[in-house]
């Protein structure tokens, strides 16, 4: 198992590295040039207050700007995030409809028995948005003073620690049952509707541990609100450099990094697509627009829709086997 983890690390570690390509900059059609006729939607699969929200909006200005047109940001919230992309896959696919994706589209056949999409078909890649680490916290009544000692209790009575995250297959939630996987102990796992009700829930105290970006939660940690015990990243996190990864700690390479993607319904034609991933590197890889996001806690990306292509292709086989160590079957 630890050498799946290793496996896992570095089949990832190849994207985090990607550099930010620009867009292709080739003449478009007259008709696309007209294009947006109508306001453009970037659907976020969560419910507003979580990390994927704040990133939604931290580049529907400078997108909009690039367009030259209405961009509005709506949240559909539920279903770890497939009920999001089974809307936005059944609307025109003209490029006024988005949705904002992450590393477990390629997952939801494996965790939603009757998916409304297909999820290897429903959509074409717009480009990659940004990064950010996941991080494993505590409330501050959390019974546990470290990992060592999460670790040691379920190991003495499995499945009695529980832990919450944005949803299933979530990359939260992925990397959480990586831990336990690495670390021969099992989870229990309580899904929320997205980062902002897990964190509410952390603060009172309602649960007691949870997987969260850490954009979500950094101000709550360094408020002295929240208790944070690993970072699951391959390094430190720049929002939070004091926080260890899992490896430091001895639990192995867990990597939660939650990659920000965009998607079109499959149909958009190729023009638009074009213009929309000019207008998201736009958005995203100025150094204007990249210092922002670092300050939001997320590191940019950008680049063309075929290495986003190309990336999705490669998440099934890395993560399928952390579903089944989990358990995890379609329901």
């Amino acid at each position: 198992m630890r050498n799946y983890g290793h496996r896992s690390a570095l089949s990832r570690r190849g994207l985090l590295s990607l550099p930010a390509a620009a867009a292709a900059t080739a003449a478009l059609p007259a008709w696309a040039q007209s294009f947006p006729t109508q306001p453009v939607h970037i659907v976020v699969p969560f419910p507003p207050g979580g990390g994927t929200d704040s990133l939604a909006r931290a580049v529907q200005e400078p997108m909009q700007k690039a367009l030259g047109g209405t961009v509005i940001v709506d949240n559909k919230g539920g279903g770890g995030g497939s009920i999001a992309h089974e809307f936005v896959a059944k609307q025109p696919a003209d490029g006024h409809w988005m949705v904002v994706s992450a590393n477990n589209l390629p997952l939801y056949p494996h965790i939603v028995a009757k998916l409304g999409f297909d999820a290897k078909t429903a959509f074409v890649p717009v480009g990659f948005i940004a990064k950010q680490e996941s991080v494993l916290v505590g409330s501050l009544d959390a019974p546990w003073p470290d990992l060592k000692a999460i670790i040691a209790a379920a190991k003495a009575a499995p499945g009695s620690v529980q832990y919450g995250t944005a949803g299933l297959t979530t990359p939260m939630h992925l990397s959480t049952e990586q831990f336990a996987m690495l670390n021969g102990i099992r989870l229990t796992h309580v899904p929320f509707r997205g980062t902002g009700p897990l964190v509410t829930d952390l603060l009172g105290g309602h649960i007691k541990l949870g997987m969260s970006s850490i954009t979500s939660v950094a101000q709550q940690i360094a408020s002295g609100k929240l208790k944070s015990y690993a970072m699951a990243s391959l390094e430190r996190s720049s929002v939070a450099p004091t926080i260890p990864t899992f490896k430091e700690l001895g639990a192995g390479d867990v990597d939660g990094t939650i990659v920000y993607t965009l998607l079109a319904p499959a149909g958009t034609p190729p023009a638009v697509i074009a213009k929309l991933n000019e207008a998201l590197n736009a958005a995203v890889a100025t150094p204007e627009q990249k210092d922002d996001l670092a300050k939001r806690g997320f590191v940019a990306m950008g680049g063309t829709p075929q290495q986003l292509a190309d990336w999705l292709k490669v998440q099934e086989p890395i993560w399928v086997p952390v579903l089944q160590a989990a358990g995890i079957k379609p329901e």
